[in-house]
């Protein structure tokens, strides 16, 4: 027959053994969640971009200037470095400078970064000249990818929007 001390140990033992599976399956977890958490807050590394001045009709050349407010957001909690964007365009587009002096027609920007902070933002303001179409927004296909490090020293790169949409109908401001 049994004991009771034996019973009372063997009771404990398995108590004991099924807070340890227990206790195991809670740390898994939470790390699974604590890495998806990771990958979204990397995921999230998003730009936008917005006309602050968009034209109405196009200058003798045939072309217009276009100001944008374009913004990289770090929505993560740990800063980002060696941010690179590379903004594209549907058609040539022409950067002035500070001097109003144009850079050659391309069909993308580049714009960088050193470091981004974590629940942060990055402006840039930039002036373009395109050719200029009635009806139709300088923005209405432009696309931008990112390419940073993160905290591990892993290259990451982000891709916006993350399905190119077809044409929108001429967008009016």
């Amino acid at each position: 027959m049994l004991d009771a001390q034996y019973v009372t140990d063997l009771v404990v033992a398995i108590a004991t053994v099924a807070a340890a599976v227990f206790a195991g399956g809670q740390v898994g977890a939470l790390l699974r969640q604590r890495r998806a958490e990771q990958r979204l807050e990397i995921e999230a590394v998003s730009i936008t971009w917005r006309p602050t001045q968009a034209p109405y009709e196009a200058g003798p050349d045939g072309k217009a200037l276009w100001k944008f407010e374009i913004t990289l957001a770090n929505p993560g909690r740990m800063p980002i470095d060696n941010v690179r964007c590379a903004i594209t365009f549907d058609r040539p587009i022409e950067r002035r400078h500070w001097d109003r002096t144009f850079e050659p027609p391309a069909t993308s920007i580049e714009l960088g970064q050193a470091v981004v902070l974590g629940q942060s933002t990055r402006v840039w303001e930039r002036t373009l000249r395109a050719d200029f179409t009635p009806g139709i927004r300088l923005d209405h296909r432009m696309s931008a990818t990112i390419i940073f490090t993160d905290m591990n020293g892993d290259e990451q790169t982000n891709r916006w929007p993350r399905a190119i949409a077809a044409p929108r109908p001429a967008d009016q401001d």
